[in-house]
């Protein structure tokens, strides 16, 4: 008798172990989407979601992946508009223009006023 009821309880372990035993059983992790990386800051936050030991494999694969094919794309939508804007062959803008051994008056480094605060993400 005392032999059954231990079987019993061993298979009954072996089944939440599994995942089937309800509340003990893990949530995957929801894998990020292609939206949730379109600024340097979205990639720069982004933390994978932890496992065992370390972060989770599949949906840190994933990240990577879209990631990935963010900047493909992004880098393309560049290539082709620098193609297009070599193809419209519009005049240069003469302030923008240097003479050969003229030293450039526009600052070497930017000041960051000056900048585009949309530009820099989201303030920590």
């Amino acid at each position: 008798m005392i032999v059954i009821a231990a079987i019993v309880i061993l298979a009954g372990v072996v089944v939440v172990a599994m995942g089937r035993g309800g509340e003990l059983a893990r949530d995957r992790p929801a894998e990020p989407a292609a939206t949730d990386f379109r600024t340097w800051y979205d990639v720069a936050a982004y933390r994978p979601p932890a496992a065992l030991l370390g972060y989770d494999p599949g949906a840190t694969e994933h990240a990577l992946t879209e990631i990935a094919r963010v900047i493909a794309d992004r880098d393309a939508q560049i290539d082709l508009l620098r193609r297009r804007l070599a193809a419209a062959d519009l005049p240069a803008d003469p302030e923008w223009q240097t003479v050969p051994g003229q030293a450039d008056e526009r600052p070497a480094v930017l000041d960051p006023a000056v900048l585009d605060p949309a530009d820099q993400g989201p303030a920590e």
